[in-house]
């Protein structure tokens, strides 16, 4: 987990060293469940690029699970004020692997691929912290060692969302 973060970091200051403004991002609500999921945004005027990474591990009731993922948006902002706040639209990918080991039933893994879109707001806290929250649908395909998770989960049309606190590097 503490390599993520830094190499989270790296990647922000590697990459914002431009003139454009870039925000360094955490979701504070998957802390309280196990994950941490961090990210990066860089804008170009009305537009902006936000990649980032999660990692999972878990033991709840005898089930241990641990995985990781990526995710990457291409966002438009709508509003007429001067980024990054406004309403944003864009598409959106990830993927997923997580992996269970528990006593009960068999051990498995499972990697899912996401393609949907996002609508969401952003706000500004000063100068220097942001807030977001945004939701939209993805098409979820599911691939896994266990026909049963499988069948249990499927593919098909899943939420996708965001929620975090930011920092302006620039």
């Amino acid at each position: 987990m503490k390599k993520l973060v830094i190499a989270l970091l790296f990647f922000s200051v590697a990459i914002g060293s431009s003139q454009a403004q870039s925000i360094v991002k955490l979701d504070p609500i998957s802390l309280a469940f196990g994950q941490l999921r961090a990210g990066y945004e860089k804008f170009s005027d009305k537009n902006s690029i936000y990649v980032g990474a999660s990692y999972i591990s878990r033991n709840f009731f005898g089930v241990k699970y641990s995985g990781a993922g990526v995710f990457g948006q291409y966002r438009w902002y709508l509003s007429d004020v001067d980024t990054p706040k406004g309403i944003f639209v864009g598409p959106h990918v990830g993927f997923n692997y997580i992996s269970f080991n528990n006593s009960f039933t068999e051990n498995f893994s499972y990697s899912a691929l996401r393609l949907g879109g996002i609508i969401g707001y952003q706000g500004t806290i000063g100068t220097n912290f942001t807030w977001e929250v945004g939701i939209g649908p993805s098409y979820g395909l599911t691939f896994g060692s266990s026909d049963s998770f499988t069948n249990l989960f499927g593919s098909g049309i899943v939420p996708v969302s965001s929620f975090a606190v930011g920092y302006v590097l620039d």
